[in-house]
């Protein structure tokens, strides 16, 4: 037994010592962050502000490339098969993470494959109403709801998304009926809610606040605990009326799994460092994103806390993967 025990030790003691024997080296190549998702979104700032975080740090050019499909299912796959050098990294989110394992039939376990890196920024939601829908406030709206069950019709930027989930838990909060209208993203939902097509709509706060701002929708609450520095007059869903409510997406990076420890803590700590500059925090805050640098242990338990959350109102609500 003393012999077996010391083995394992040796093992460990070497495992550690290429490590950070890798982490010392490392890196010695341009380095890949896989974008899930087309550009152009909030995604693909922070991974370009992640890449030239990690360029600015470690010396070695760092290039974004874009792999959309499938909410981000297939530059996710595409990551969980690479090898687990350091030179391929991937844009992670609250949705591939945490509510597709409940959408589509994967191909990625999300802790078993993959070395979580850190969280970027939370992006909460926020609810908003057309300016000539009669509802001012949560409180008005919930009991519009339950005088007209069914009858708000509710959009999102996708069926079977962490909004369409989120919306699913508001009702089941307040106890009330809606009428959820799925989309094909955001922008659709939007020329609908301008229309007067529908009459809500839930969103992130970086996509409405300049809908908010410019007056062309009615903020009813956000979603976050605490409320926005982007919308410092809107009430968090607590306030409002919903206490303990709250549903936060959030933007991550992740490595394949095997990525030795010591070169997941070097990406973490250029990250984390970048992130925590004023000026970096001023300009997140800006669009609505809260940054939220976390190391990979912390960003590992979120992804299994919203596992949970989302799974549980994923069995209630009997959604099937696809």
């Amino acid at each position: 037994m003393v012999k077996k025990l010391k083995v394992m030790f040796a093992a460990c003691m070497a495992a550690l010592s290429l490590s950070a024997a890798a982490a010392e080296d490392y890196p010695t190549k341009p380095i890949t962050i896989v974008l899930p998702y087309a550009t152009g979104g909030s995604a693909d700032l922070l991974a370009r502000l992640a890449a030239q975080a990690i360029q600015d740090k470690l010396g070695q050019s760092v290039i974004v490339e874009s792999k959309p499909g499938a909410g981000g299912v297939l530059g996710t796959e595409y990551v969980a098969r690479a090898k687990p050098d350091g030179y391929t990294l991937l844009v992670t989110a609250s949705g591939t993470m945490a509510v597709n394992p409940y959408v589509y039939k994967l191909r990625y376990r999300p802790l078993e494959d993959f070395e979580q890196v850190t969280v970027l920024v939370d992006l909460p939601f926020v609810v908003v109403t057309n300016n000539e829908f009669p509802t001012k406030n949560l409180k008005e709206f919930v009991d519009y709801a339950r005088a007209n069950p069914n009858a708000i019709r509710f959009g999102n930027a996708g069926m079977g998304t962490q909004q369409h989930l989120t919306q699913m838990m508001i009702g089941r909060a307040a106890d009330v009926q809606l009428n959820i209208v799925p989309y094909k993203g955001s922008s659709p939902a939007m020329n609908d809610l301008l229309g007067g097509h529908i009459d809500a709509v839930l969103d992130n706060t970086g996509v409405q606040t300049p809908f908010i701002k410019s007056g062309k929708v009615r903020p009813l609450f956000v979603t976050a605990p605490e409320r926005v520095a982007a919308l410092p007059d809107v009430p968090t869903a607590a306030e409002a009326g919903l206490p303990g409510f709250q549903s936060v997406a959030w933007f991550g990076l992740a490595a394949p799994h095997g990525t030795p420890e010591a070169v997941v803590a070097k990406i973490q700590q250029a990250v984390a460092e970048a992130f925590a500059k004023p000026e970096m925090q001023q300009r997140l805050l800006d669009v609505a994103m809260i940054p939220k640098a976390s190391t990979p242990a912390e960003t590992t338990e979120r992804v299994k806390a919203d596992l949970q959350t989302f799974g549980k109102i994923a069995k209630e609500i009997d959604l099937q993967p696809m």
